[in-house]
């Protein structure tokens, strides 16, 4: 797993998406703090996922958690 991505690599939703992931919070959560649909949310954590190179959540977190978003 390669730590050299940017986080200008991401857009702001899906930083903002990040740092609710960084704070372990759940899918269910994060509709709930931001007002978005479940739907929505599924779609930006897999765009992360796809940008940023990972094969599951587990990964994603731990990239970034290295991008120290």
């Amino acid at each position: 797993m390669s730590t050299e991505f940017r986080k200008e690599e991401l857009v702001e939703r899906e930083i903002e998406i990040g740092g609710y992931l960084l704070q372990n919070f759940s899918v269910k959560q994060i509709c709930e703090q931001t007002g978005l649909q479940k739907k929505i949310i599924e779609a930006h954590v897999r765009n992360m996922m796809e940008k940023l190179g990972a094969a599951d959540l587990r990964t994603l977190v731990h990239v970034l958690k290295a991008m120290r978003l």
